[in-house]
């Protein structure tokens, strides 16, 4: 069995040494090579990949961002200029990196077969598991009939559904307690909380995210399109589970999500936009179905039935 390897490294002689040395083994196949952490996120071989090889000091994105990102998919192996015992390596291994190689060492025979072997053993140890569906949702004027349907329909589904819905500060709770009321488990997400099968609603203020460990990351970064908790970056974090998300954009304003959708989709997500006919502000719907083929239209009660039968699938 053929283990895919991404590499993310800013040096192009770098990478190419790196797929050299990866490639003696016949095992073991490089299917894509980045030069930033945003790229490597935008990459579709990223959906695919058994292992991503990440060095630690790149542009526009961090290594440790990237693994917080992709090590809940993929098994991650750092190779990077910063000695073993360096702080941040230390935080690399603590945020799901298996093992780190000093590019110095890999002048060295031994060197390269430990490179081999630790991007073996990490495919290994991501193939011991994959988890279930999860739908993020993405809402905003003209959503929350939406949300309401599909709290009646999928609050007795065992699925994660986390959503973004803008509204006015710390109304999250009043809507938590209205979905409840159809029958959901809904509540305010919180930081490092696991992605358990309730309606978990982005905090007002926050940005919600998906993490290295599949649970729930909270920042107070600035506005995303132009709010603060914005679907681009919870779509964002996703893609690197894109062929377990189940993405669908509701009724709203702007364009909020359209840009971090393609990715989703190319990585293999399901990606949806609610029917604009069903919508009261179908701006964000429309962006959506614009920013990619694969972004399909789709009515609430048909999107509620697709989700059933993809849980029982797993199921």
């Amino acid at each position: 069995m053929t283990t895919r390897v991404v590499i993310a490294d800013d040096s192009d002689v770098a990478a190419g040494l790196l797929e050299a040395i990866l490639e003696e083994d016949a095992r073991i196949r490089v299917v894509g090579r980045a030069r930033t952490g945003a790229e490597l996120l935008a990459l579709p071989a990223v959906s695919i990949a058994d292992v991503v090889l990440v060095d630690l000091l790149m542009p526009e994105l961090d290594g440790l961002s990237v693994i917080r990102a992709v090590a809940a998919c993929a098994g991650v192996v750092v190779v990077s200029s910063l000695p073993r015992g360096s702080a941040a390596v230390r935080e690399a291994m603590a945020q799901g990196a298996s093992d780190s190689i000093e590019k110095r060492d890999l002048a060295s025979a031994s060197a390269r077969a430990r490179l081999r072997a630790a991007v073996l053993r990490a495919a290994r140890r991501k193939s011991q598991g994959q988890g279930g569906p999860v739908l993020l949702v993405a809402g905003s004027t003209g959503a929350i009939p939406a949300l309401e349907g599909l709290a009646r329909g999928l609050g007795r589904v065992d699925v994660p559904v986390l959503v973004v819905q803008h509204m006015l500060e710390q109304r999250e709770r009043a809507l938590a307690r209205a979905l409840r009321g159809l029958g959901a488990r809904a509540r305010p997400a919180r930081a490092g909380d696991a992605l358990s099968p309730e309606f978990l609603l982005a905090p007002s203020g926050f940005h919600m995210a998906i993490d290295a460990r599949e649970r729930i990351r909270l920042t107070s970064d600035g506005p995303v399109s132009g709010h603060r908790p914005s679907a681009e970056v919870l779509f964002a974090s996703a893609v690197p589970l894109a062929r377990r998300v189940i993405a669908l954009v509701l009724s709203g304003l702007g364009d909020d999500g359209a840009r971090a959708l393609p990715a989703l989709a190319d990585g293999g997500g399901l990606c949806f936009a609610q029917e604009p006919s069903e919508c009261s502000a179908p701006d964000m719907p429309r962006a959506a179905l614009l920013s990619s083929r694969r972004v399909r239209p789709i009515r609430i009660v048909d999107f509620v039935e697709l989700a059933q039968r993809s849980v029982l699938r797993e199921g």
